[in-house]
């Protein structure tokens, strides 16, 4: 189930992308919770290869499959 949310400040966050409104445009960024930590599994764990490369995976194909601005997109890299 979904609950609406409230636009604020011209934005509005949903799933994990922010909508914004722009100059009569919409802008799309990658949205964090609050508490968003930036942990993945590290190279030393005991994981499985597979399994550390998948976090990485995601981050970078979630970043290249929305429409992001050219700074938003090095902004979104430099997180990752």
């Amino acid at each position: 189930m979904f609950t609406a949310g409230k636009e604020t400040e011209g934005k509005i966050s949903f799933l994990d992308i922010t909508i914004s409104r722009e100059a009569n445009k919409l802008s799309i960024d990658i949205y964090r919770k609050p508490k968003y930590t930036d942990a993945t599994i590290t190279v030393v764990s005991c994981h499985p290869k597979e399994h550390k490369l998948a976090a990485i995976r995601y981050l970078y194909n979630r970043m290249s499959s929305y429409h992001l601005t050219p700074e938003k997109w090095r902004k979104e890299k430099n997180k990752t």
